[in-house]
């Protein structure tokens, strides 16, 4: 099963919910291609967030806080548009997403990870405003895709779109030249 690490902050807003969305731990192995996430609160314009950042890829994933109870649903149902996005084929994509269908819920303890979640934080919150200035709307669409496509030097596999696109065997993805 799955591990999902979550920061304090996410662990509070959480509060007693945090049973009822999550499964207890059992010793079943992991099989995901992806593996476990670590989690964060991210505040915006008043309204909560969650930042899901893949532990081995870096792909995040940038979705509404509430309701709380549907939190793994929508986690699903985003990183499956995203998988596709990332052109993984639809069986690859589905049969991916059902294995979090349960997570295992712990304390993020990693520094250096909590150290990235606070970058790319910053990352959307950038981004989200910009988007927001130039269009007049809230899109949370077009930052993720930004800020998947962003090279991040943390790991060895710089972009996480390549990397994911990788793992499930796609050949990497040639960028689009500008026209002059």
């Amino acid at each position: 099963m799955p591990v999902l690490k979550c920061t304090q902050k996410l662990i509070k807003a959480l509060g007693k919910n945090a049973d009822k969305i999550f499964s207890k731990p059992d010793n079943k192995p992991d099989t995901s291609v992806l593996g476990n996430w670590t989690a964060h609160l991210v505040r915006f314009a008043r309204i909560r967030f969650v930042l899901f950042v893949n532990d081995k890829t870096l792909l995040t994933i940038f979705i509404h806080l509430v309701p709380k109870e549907k939190l793994i649903l929508r986690f699903q149902q985003a990183l499956f548009m995203e998988l596709l996005r990332l052109k993984i084929p639809s069986n690859k994509a589905t049969e991916e997403t059902l294995k979090f269908l349960d997570f295992t819920l712990e304390r993020n303890t990693d520094r250096s990870m909590a150290s990235y979640i606070n970058q790319v934080t910053f990352e959307y919150q950038y981004l989200l405003a910009a988007h927001i200035e130039e269009h007049d709307n809230f899109e949370i669409q077009p930052a993720q895709e930004l800020v998947n496509e962003t090279p991040h030097i943390k790991r060895e596999q710089a972009f996480p779109d390549d990397y994911v696109r990788e793992l499930f065997g796609i050949e990497k993805q040639p960028y689009p030249q500008k026209k002059e």
